[in-house]
């Protein structure tokens, strides 16, 4: 549920804070500019989910080729698909809007440094939706995670010190925002919980680590990350049990509408803003907008997600 939530305050903060020069209140625009947030909820979320299952599972480095298939297959699938409709889009957009002076139209390279979540190691090159720098970020993720977790699973302090050391460092080093290291913090605030609950480590360490990454966010990020990020952490062990229909449908979903909400509802509100730009025709442009993101989600999660996710749980 929660995930899905950082999936529509995303949303709301690309249709309100960057549709350019659509919405000029400043006012409104600082409120949405928290959705971008978002992102941060996402990670720690991650940080706690992957490991999990890998715990559950008994993960070891043998399992390395059988982890990095299923990821690959539950992530990848809705993720070329959109490609393919962002490509689609991008190339209508000369027809829709002709009067437009931006060349935003993807090269043929472009398109397929998108296999394999290459465009951030690539010069000049682009994304075809700007959200998917944080898909490569996820990716890099399971992928250091893959080679790094083992070290905690062996119940030897000096190992979990070495894990816990390889993901706190990076961020004081690395600034590209399209690279894991950049995060690790976050996705280590959500690990260690992770460790905690299914006792792994001793609450001391939990909250011995959980200072260290406290310090790490808040000397590489601002003062609004680190309270988003503590403040998922608090909302996932305090209220773990609440949820309501709604929700729950939305968290189903989050995935879907991360993928699509700037191709097809950006794309709708961009062209709409270029005709209604009377106060109360923005707030319709806006949730019309929202709406169609939605629908078109979950239309999305049953044909091309859902499946993708039942033919995961298959592989063993």
């Amino acid at each position: 549920m929660l995930r899905g939530f950082a999936a529509l305050s995303v949303c709301l903060f690309h249709y309100v804070c960057t549709t350019k020069g659509y919405i000029n209140d400043e006012s409104i625009l600082s409120v949405f500019n928290f959705g971008a947030r978002g992102v941060q909820v996402f990670f720690i979320i991650s940080g706690m989910v992957i490991p999990l299952s890998m715990i559950t599972l008994g993960y070891r480095y043998s399992s390395f080729k059988v982890f990095i298939l299923k990821r690959f297959i539950r992530i990848e699938p809705p993720y070329l698909v959109s490609v393919a409709i962002g490509v689609i889009i991008l190339y209508s957009r000369n027809f829709i809007l002709p009067e437009s002076t931006a060349n935003i139209t993807p090269s043929f390279r472009d398109i397929l440094l998108h296999i394999g979540y290459l465009v951030p190691f690539v010069d000049d090159a682009k994304w075809v939706n700007t959200v998917y720098w944080t898909l490569s970020v996820e990716f890099q993720y399971y992928l250091y995670l893959a080679l790094i977790f083992p070290l905690v699973l062996n119940n030897k302090m000096w190992q979990r010190i070495i894990f816990y050391i390889l993901l706190l460092l990076p961020p004081f080093f690395v600034e590209r925002e399209a690279f894991f290291f950049h995060w690790s913090a976050f996705f280590l605030l959500g690990i260690i919980y992770v460790l905690w609950i299914t006792q792994k480590i001793e609450k001391y360490e939990y909250f011995l680590v959980s200072a260290f990454c406290t310090l790490s966010l808040a000397f590489n990020n601002e003062m609004i990350d680190l309270i988003v990020g503590l403040l998922t952490v608090v909302i996932i062990h305090f209220f773990r049990n609440f949820t309501f229909a709604y929700g729950r449908s939305l968290g189903n979903i989050s995935y879907s509408l991360y993928l699509l909400h700037t191709i097809i509802g950006g794309t709708f509100v961009n062209v709409m803003s270029h005709k209604f730009t009377l106060p109360y025709q923005k707030f319709i442009v806006i949730l019309v907008g929202v709406l169609i993101s939605l629908t078109s989600a979950a239309i999305f999660y049953k044909f091309i997600e859902k499946p993708s996710q039942q033919y995961t749980k298959k592989i063993k």
